[in-house]
């Protein structure tokens, strides 16, 4: 609500204003209006008015405690508080929002600056002191994802014309060139400061026309250092190709350098140049690994940029001298680099136009990132920018890629999203944003460099724009990093008083710039942010200013100082304050060390891995990785305070600065782990750890809808988790106990560690780590692992399988089975498991009710899921030693049903040969049921026809036709009553189960009525073959019973309990009874009890022994003094009197020994020194 409307002016000396609101209100906004804009459009005779155009204004709010009692002294001292902020207005209707929190409100704003007059609108609530408490429930919706799209003029991702915004944009300055020869000069051919003098810059080209003699090769290298015109003739460009090819000499470096910068610099300019150039020059005769220098080779790489030059490169012979140069004693680790990512480049040209053509297994995820790697270098980013705005076929791509239906284009240059998950509407919707933002960069360093105010102005805003919205963003922010934008962005930010539009966006993009660690690796970015002064920025406050400076500073000291810092970090513990400029300096330091260690992989060398442990060495300090370790879990226990089941203290940070963080150090750990020798404890911690945060952004992933940003660092986080996961358990040290033994074991039993988390979600995060640890990717599992470490792991394993819904279970199973490959008989040990398990759960189902009957459906379901897969024989197999008949007796016999059962018993009956009598005898009434209960899964199968064949490999004798024969009565009787299922009937197969079944003291067939069997009978004659018609008067001497069909309860497939039911079943078991622990024996006692004394019965008779409690009843106190010591033993059975067991005692004879058992002693199963680590319970 609007709280106030006012037009204030300074007064006094200290030009002070203040504004008083006639009761506590909490300030949600400023918004300032400009000279003769009206704010309201109903008072139309209110007009602002504010002068200068430009300021700084100091505003000051009291601070006034709301919502908490408060004692007198407090109230004394409160209105004297003040909270500063700074408003920087440049002009134009801005609005600045105020985030004063729950905790404080304001009677008294003072404003002071130097203004003539500003005209303001402060927008707000009132609160009141002791606020009402809510006496009715108001529900609150959940936040919903409100992403709001861009108009079309400002969405390049949806525009068959990328780049019409950047030519709009340049339109603002008066006589602009075109925009690819902007491109030329801002990216590709910088010019000379003389030149921007000339009167007719920028329109000076290259004549190449002006050397009608030979020229040699320089000169035609210095002659391209100008754009040559568009419109020149094709005569022209083969001409100059023409004597370039001839100045061509002997090999040298010189002449490689010279051939590849003509190369670079005709690379950007019209394409039938460079295509002259392919077809008049021999590379072959030209290039070899000795005439291959540093230089030449970055040279090599810009020029590559252009598709043609490219495709002449991308031949094997130029393959081959890279690889030479790589194999040269004398390469550098530079050098190596340039050649790995050359070679990477001429072979990413190929899959990105087929990216932009679409065709199948397209890789987009490598196109994305040929455009991320060309970004890293103006010249190269500069020439791909030309050709894409220049050849005719690729704007033809471009233009006619299919429409995009997504809000902003998707982050494609992380590396993360699989290529198969993309389409290629989302990676054209991905070229054009990324076509279109580049070539507002070329606009506004063309701006910047004249310059012109408004254009850069305007530019500057769209950029800004980009920058807060996601996808732009991913593609913005390494392009801003570019060199000469990052001293454009420096320049704007020095020197800002009075506030400027355009130094203000600036600022905004180098803050968001800074929130990236990788940022910091750039050097021209780390000296832009520490040349600021303090107090010398308008968007930027003091404190944030202060924590980039720390973080770049960090930077700046490179390897050691990162190492101090995260070892620093390490050792505070849990004492550590965690706020945005330490977890930016952490983020850096481990940027730093993580830059270093992937120098081996750009280099081919392992000097990154040295270069880290000399650091570490140098800081006097071992053990980088578990310092890591310890950063890790630190910040894990951050993250589950916000997820716990109980309310959470108020954060001190956001979700996602925590989630990058911890991101980061798992993929810190991950490239540690082969320099370090890991323990058990710290793999565990680890796992522990990792098994903790995956499951929080699991929740953070599906609960954050609104905040895209927080999803996509839970989506990092998630990756994360199982790369490090699968690092630890792929590990080649020798050290069985730390690979993938401890890791399976830690998160089969902390997944079972409910820890003030949803248990269901804890269950399910441990499930979804152990697939990924057990995925064979072909990386592996170490050879022979299943045999070493699954005996180790095996009660644990068991328990957390229980736990497991029934998908999940055949997922874990099917999992285990194929890597098991039938050496241990892992899946039959689980599935005979969980039969004896559910046959134990089938004998107290009555006393537990429906618990146990959802139970006992879940295992069947379990059962049949293994059974319908691809490879199920072996569970069928597995069954075959089971209780599973007595299951499905025990299930008919109490009137239930699963359709689970069904299709086990439809499996079973496939090969009834291997099964025994009984089993067999229990799939037939199974399968009869199923028909009884018209069941989808019996009915699709020809359930008959499989009850005809199990019965047949059956005795007679075996056979309880009584039982059967009920069974059929009703399934047929359901049969005859659904109107579409005798004609789907195997006739063949029903008259030979009732021969099977017919005896003579069971003709009878209940469940059928007279109208019913005549219906069947009829079917039957119509319906049976010629050779089974003289069946049928066998079969009509049945006699139809009619009784009432069973009640047939299905098994739930979900639990559904009242509120009382649950809180009784989830109630601890009442303890057992049990004997109470002994008193604590005296001190004369516990020393007596070490001395021999002889006759006992001293004992009794001396006065230093206290504390006996035993009670002599009757006579038997005198009896014992009267028996010889030898007798005085009064040891006996709990159930015997004394007397009886004197009489026992005296009359056995006191030299029988005992006898050692004959056999062999060591036949002993299981051995002694085997407990429950190594598989038995």
């Amino acid at each position: 609500m609007l709280l106030q409307w006012c037009t204030l002016s300074p007064a006094g000396p200290s030009k002070l204003s203040a504004i008083r609101f006639s009761s506590p209100s909490r300030v949600h906004s400023i918004k300032i209006f400009p000279t003769g804009v009206q704010p309201f459009g109903q008072c139309p005779d209110i007009i602002a008015r504010t002068e200068p155009e430009s300021f700084f204004l100091d505003v000051y709010f009291n601070a006034h405690p709301v919502g908490s009692p408060v004692d007198a002294k407090q109230k004394l001292k409160a209105p004297n508080a003040l909270m500063p902020t700074v408003i920087p207005y440049a002009g134009g209707i801005v609005e600045y929002a105020v985030n004063m929190g729950s905790e404080f409100a304001t009677r008294l704003m003072i404003v002071r600056g130097d203004f003539e007059t500003v005209s303001m609108a402060i927008y707000g609530d009132v609160v009141s002191d002791t606020p009402p408490k809510s006496t009715t429930y108001s529900p609150f919706s959940l936040p919903t994802n409100s992403s709001i799209p861009l108009v079309p003029a400002l969405d390049a991702a949806k525009s068959s014309d990328p780049a019409a915004l950047a030519r709009n944009l340049l339109a603002l300055i008066p006589n602009a060139p075109s925009l690819s020869l902007v491109i030329r000069l801002m990216f590709c051919l910088k010019q000379p400061n003389d030149d921007w003098e000339l009167p007719e810059f920028p329109h000076l080209y290259s004549d190449l026309n002006e050397e009608e003699m030979d020229i040699d090769l320089d000169t035609a290298f210095r002659c391209l250092s100008r754009p040559v015109v568009d419109d020149v003739s094709s005569e022209q460009l083969h001409r100059f190709a023409k004597k370039v090819s001839e100045a061509v000499g002997p090999r040298d470096d010189a002449q490689s350098y010279l051939i590849a910068g003509i190369l670079s610099r005709s690379a950007s300019q019209t394409p039938e140049f460079a295509q002259a150039l392919m077809q008049a020059l021999e590379l072959e005769t030209i290039f070899d690994p000795s005439t291959l220098d540093e230089d030449a080779l970055f040279t090599l790489l810009d020029a590559s940029t252009n598709p043609d030059v490219s495709r002449l490169l991308k031949s094997s012979w130029f393959l081959n001298v890279l690889r030479a140069v790589i194999a040269l004693p004398t390469v550098t680790p530079e050098m190596k680099k340039a050649c790995r990512r050359l070679s990477d480049r001429v072979g990413s040209w190929t899959v990105f136009e087929q990216a932009l053509s679409g065709v199948p297994d397209a890789d987009y995820t490598r196109a994305a990132l040929f455009l991320k790697d060309i970004g890293k270098e103006e010249k190269s980013f500069g020439i791909w920018l030309s050709c894409i705005t220049a050849h005719e076929d690729l704007l033809t791509k471009i233009r006619d890629a299919p429409a995009y239906d997504g809000v902003y284009p998707l982050d494609l240059m992380s590396g993360l999203n699989p290529s198969e998950e993309i389409t290629h509407s989302e990676f054209m919707a991905f070229v054009r944003a990324y076509v279109g933002v580049a070539s507002v960069l070329a606009v506004y360093a063309w701006s910047d460099s004249l310059p012109n105010l408004h254009c850069r102005e305007r530019t500057l805003g769209v950029l800004r724009l980009w920058q807060e919205i996601p996808g732009y963003r991913a593609i913005i922010s390494p392009l801003l990093l570019l060199r000469q934008m990052t001293f454009r962005l420096e320049c704007m930010t020095n020197g800002n008083d009075p506030p400027t539009t355009a130094g203000i966006n600036a600022e905004s993009l180098l803050f968001a710039l800074a929130s990236n660690p990788q940022s910091f690796l750039n050097p021209d970015f780390v000296r832009c942010v520490r040349g600021w002064e303090p107090w010398s920025l308008t968007w930027i406050n003091e404190r944030q200013r202060a924590d980039i400076e720390r973080a770049a500073k960090l930077a700046d000291e490179g390897l050691g100082g990162a190492v101090e810092e995260l070892v620093g970090f390490a050792k505070e513990g849990q004492d550590t304050i965690l706020d945005q400029g330490r977890i930016r300096a952490l983020r850096v330091a481990v940027a730093v060390i993580m830059h270093t260690l992937e120098d081996n992989t750009e280099s081919g060398t392992k000097s990154g891995d040295w270069a880290v442990l000399e650091a570490v060495w140098g800081e006097r300090t071992h053990g980088l990785l578990n310092y890591a370790i310890d950063v890790f879990t630190r910040i894990s226990v951050e993250v589950k305070q916000g997820f716990s089941l109980t309310p959470p203290p108020s954060p001190t940070i956001g979700l996602e600065p925590l989630l990058l963080v911890a991101n980061e150090s798992l993929h810190l750990i991950a490239c540690l782990h082969p320099l370090s020798i890991m323990t058990t404890r710290a793999v565990r911690m680890l796992v522990s750890g990792v098994l903790d945060i995956y499951s929080r952004t699991v929740v953070a992933f599906h609960e954050s809808v609104a905040n895209s940003a927080v999803r996509d660092a839970a989506l990092l986080v998630k990756h994360a988790c199982a790369n490090v996961l699968c690092t630890l358990s792929r590990s080649s040290q020798d050290q069985p106990k730390c690979g993938s033994s401890a890791v399976l074991r830690t998160l089969f039993e902390q997944g079972l560690h409910f820890d003030n988390i949803d248990p269901a979600r804890r269950v399910l995060s441990a499930f979804d780590l152990v697939l990924r640890v057990l995925e064979d990717d072909g990386d592996g599992l170490p050879a022979g692992w299943m045999p070493t470490v699954i005996p180790q792991i095996l009660t644990p394993l068991t328990h957390f399988f229980h736990h497991l819904e029934p998908m999940h279970k055949v997922q874990l199973v099917q999992q285990l089975v194929g890597l098991d490959r039938g050496v241990l008989g892992l899946g039959e040990f689980l599935v005979q498991g969980e039969v004896k398990r559910l046959a134990g759960l089938l004998k107290v189902m009555a006393e537990r009710g429906v618990v146990m009957q959802w139970e006992v459906g879940a295992g069947l379901e379990f059962v049949a899921g293994l059974m319908e897969g691809e490879d199920g024989d072996w569970c069928i197999s597995a069954l075959h030693r089971t209780e599973c008949g007595t299951i499905m007796t025990g299930l008919l016999e109490a009137s239930l049903y699963s359709s689970h059962l069904g299709i086990i018993a439809g499996r079973l009956a496939e090969n009834p040969e291997s099964l025994g009598i009984e089993l067999r005898l229990s799939v037939v009434a199974a399968l009869l049921r199923g028909v009884q209960v018209q069941e989808p899964s019996v009915c699709r199968m020809n359930a008959f026809g499989l009850i005809s064949a199990v019965l047949e490999t059956t005795d007679e004798k075996d056979r309880d036709p009584e039982r059967l024969l009920w069974e059929v009565g009703h399934a047929l009787g359901a049969v005859v009553e659904s109107n579409d299922s005798l004609s789907s009937l195997d006739s063949e197969s029903v008259v030979n189960t009732l021969l099977l079944l017919d005896s003579p003291s069971q003709s009878d067939l209940h469940g059928l009525t007279s109208e019913q069997w005549v219906k069947l009978c009829t079917h039957l004659e119509t319906s049976l073959p010629a050779n089974m018609l003289p069946m049928l008067p066998i079969i009509k001497g049945f006699h139809p019973s009619p009784s009432s069909p069973p009640t047939i309860s299905f098994l739930p497939s979900t639990l559904t309990l009242p509120v009382y039911d649950l809180i009784s079943f989830l109630q601890p078991p009442a303890p057992l009874p049990s004997t109470p622990p002994p008193k604590r024996k005296s001190p004369s006692q516990d020393v007596l009890g070490l001395v021999a004394i002889s006759p006992p019965t001293a004992v009794l008779r001396s006065p230093a022994v206290t504390g006996l409690t035993k009670t002599y009843t009757r006579n038997d106190f005198r009896e014992l003094r009267q028996l010889p010591s030898a007798r005085q033993n009064t040891s006996r059975l709990p159930s015997m009197h004394v007397d009886d067991f004197l009489q026992v005692e005296m009359s056995s004879s006191p030299l029988a020994q005992p006898v050692a058992p004959s056999g062999d002693m060591l036949n002993l199963s299981p051995s002694f020194n085997m407990g429950k680590e190594n598989g038995y319970i």
